[in-house]
């Protein structure tokens, strides 16, 4: 039919093109398999995220509502809603028919919009007519049980699939762990703050708990810990009666979960709590001195860790003698108050294996006791530049220069945060404590021992944390307005931190891998790096240009000053020319400083080309090229091959 080469190779290339539009239709349309290449596998699901999905019993519904008009007012969160709804689709055909999403696109007084409203998104102006834009999700269940998220914030993007997850899970488990909360510190908000009209809220790590778990606040005095009870956790508890230490040595032995957080010194004890005050901090937790002995550690009295690699850089006041005769303030590395990244952080471990960063202040140091048998596994530590401090040099108003000067490392690792496990003994082997001024029995010792545990009926498990100011926001979180919504903003993971040990010590692991995902945001590393090449390279140019112009601007007043408008006409010929010369100069030296400043942008600019380049045109010229070459040589062979046959 075709008879001519050219016709042939027409038709063939529009077969070609033919079969392309429909493989990548059909791709489209039937092909869930991807090729994650991100460093941080942003598009790959977790595993906690797919056995989450596989223990979907029914049906789930998934709204997402998204106004375009914000992405095309604002194009990063047009990107953005690209980002979750590609992970929601991933949900999707994870879930095997478990899952079923609906993608609204709700209007101004639309029925879509009411829907959006109904639910509980947040609205958010996008002009100055106050028209209302969406981006958040709505999911229910079979049981009419409703989960959302109000807005997608780009700020907690790294949090995207932790958020997805966590919405799924509680439509799919409504049975959620039980903490039960014992503290001295007001972390549920500082009681006296509301009674004397100022502003009072549970602290954020509380906030994220009650979303992911049943969080009862305990009384200090107890007979035994409530039944239902998965997770115990202790904060800085004090004054506790012998019945309640009772209890909780039984509460572990019988193979009960705790998380313990106590501190040599609370600084958030000792500011009064989140909203202020100034109440004296505490002991480092001595109550429990008696049951931490018998689970292998002990917590140092009075004594704080330093570490000058980690130490959190802070404002304090002057000094005397520097600056403006010792006003203003100055940066100073604070060693008590620490950022703890990398190395100091369990990888390993799965409480902290995702966590990028953990925040503490004046932390305490755990140590193991000769003969325990309990294993301590670290979880977080200090850098090896780290020494002990005394806890009294801390408190009050202490002298952060002068801690830094005086520092000396002990070039020793110090443990911060530990998982305990392993058999232990009972911290009372004589039995149930007997309350006070009440007589014992002939008989009663014997009895109240036999039916007491001595020792642990399974291997224990439980994280002793040497810190109370981590679940302080101010250390870690940053609370935003947004739009009348307050929304926290972590810059380090220790509500993640305690949320994982909470979930690995209650037996589910489901949510400790989705903490702390990167962004689908990537910086642009080859550009950075040619900016920072190229500002060493003109930098001092430009300030040689910089002071020669301040020093040709100074002689100019100087000639000119406390003279009228006109007076070049009443000045000598030569403070005239003076005067031009130095106008010429000024001029020039903008000019010069024009063209370096011009210069910093040149290789990003160039660069910035290449990119566009190789983007645009590179890779299209390169496929027809190379389809040329091959047919070349294809037909130079088939030549030869007919040549040799003739």
């Amino acid at each position: 039919m075709f008879e001519s080469r050219p016709a042939r190779s027409l038709v063939g290339l529009a077969c070609i093109a033919l079969m392309l539009v429909a493989t990548n239709l059909l791709a489209a349309r039937y092909l869930t398999a991807r090729l994650d290449l991100t460093g941080e596998r942003l598009y790959t699901l977790s595993r906690g995220t797919r056995l989450t999905l596989a223990h979907i019993d029914e049906p789930i519904t998934l709204r997402l509502y998204y106004s375009a008009r914000l992405g095309s007012a604002i194009p990063a969160y047009g990107v953005y809603a690209q980002r979750v709804r590609e992970l929601l689709d991933q949900y999707v055909a994870e879930a095997h028919g478990k899952l079923r999403l609906e993608v609204h696109q709700p209007q101004p007084f639309s029925d879509a919009e009411d829907r959006a409203v109904a639910f509980g998104l947040q609205g958010v102006p996008l002009n100055t007519q106050g028209e209302q834009v969406y981006f958040g999700l709505a999911g229910t269940n079979s049981t009419d049980d409703q989960q959302i998220v109000a807005f997608f914030a780009p700020e907690r993007e790294r949090f995207l699939e932790y958020d997805l997850t966590r919405l799924v899970r509680a439509l799919a488990s409504p049975k959620r762990t039980m903490v039960g909360l014992v503290s001295a510190l007001p972390l549920d908000g500082d009681p006296m703050a509301s009674l004397q009209g100022r502003p009072s809220r549970p602290t954020a790590v509380l906030q994220q708990l009650r979303q992911l778990y049943d969080v009862e606040t305990l009384p200090s005095a107890l007979d035994a810990i409530p039944s239902g009870t998965d997770v115990l956790m202790l904060v800085h508890p004090q004054s506790l009666p012998d019945k309640t230490l009772f209890a909780v040595d039984q509460f572990v032995l019988q193979g009960g979960k705790a998380i313990v957080f106590v501190d040599p010194y609370s600084e958030l004890q000792a500011r009064g709590g989140p909203s202020g005050g100034g109440a004296p901090a505490a002991a480092p937790g001595g109550d429990l001195a008696r049951l931490l002995h018998a689970w292998g550690v002990a917590v140092l009295p009075n004594t704080v860790a330093a570490d000058r690699r980690s130490a959190r850089r802070v404002t304090v006041p002057a000094r005397a003698g520097a600056g403006a005769g010792g006003r203003g303030a100055e940066a100073v590395d604070y060693i008590a108050w620490l950022n703890l990244r990398g190395a100091e952080l369990n990888s390993n471990d799965p409480i902290t294996a995702n966590l990028r960063q953990i925040s503490m202040a004046s932390a305490g140091i755990i140590e193991p006791l000769a003969g325990a048998s309990t294993t301590l596994e670290p979880l977080v530590t200090t850098s090896p530049e780290s020494m002990k401090l005394a806890a009294d040099k801390i408190a009050g108003l202490p002298d952060v220069a002068g801690l830094l000067t005086r520092f000396k490392s002990d070039d020793t690792r110090y443990l911060l945060a530990a998982r305990i496990t392993g058999p232990v003994d009972t911290a009372f082997p004589e039995g149930p404590p007997k309350p006070a001024g009440e007589p014992a029995k002939p008989d009663e010792p014997a009895a109240a021992i036999a039916s007491s545990l001595r020792k642990s009926v399974a291997p224990v498990s439980m994280v002793v944390v040497a810190d109370t100011d981590m679940l302080d926001d101010r250390f870690w979180a940053q609370s935003q307005d947004f739009f009348g919504r307050q929304t926290i903003v972590p810059v380090a993971g220790n509500a993640d931190f305690v949320a994982n040990a909470i979930e690995v010590l209650a037996g589910g692991q489901n949510f400790v891998d989705l903490r702390g995902r990167g962004t689908s945001a990537r910086p642009f590393e080859m550009v950075e790096r040619i900016q920072r090449e190229a500002d060493d390279r003109y930098a001092a140019e430009q300030q040689a240009l910089e002071r020669k112009l301040k020093q040709t601007q100074a002689k100019l007043r100087d000639l000119t000053a406390g003279e009228p408008a006109d007076a070049n006409a009443a000045l000598a010929p030569e403070q005239a020319r003076a005067v031009e010369q130095f106008r010429a100069d000024m001029l020039t030296t903008r000019r010069e400083l024009r063209g370096v400043q011009a210069a910093l942008r040149q290789d990003i600019e160039g660069l910035k080309m290449i990119l566009e380049f190789v983007n645009i045109a590179l890779v299209p010229i390169l496929v027809p090229a190379t389809a040329t070459v091959v047919g070349a040589l294809r037909l130079r062979r088939w030549r030869r091959r007919r040549a040799g046959l003739a």
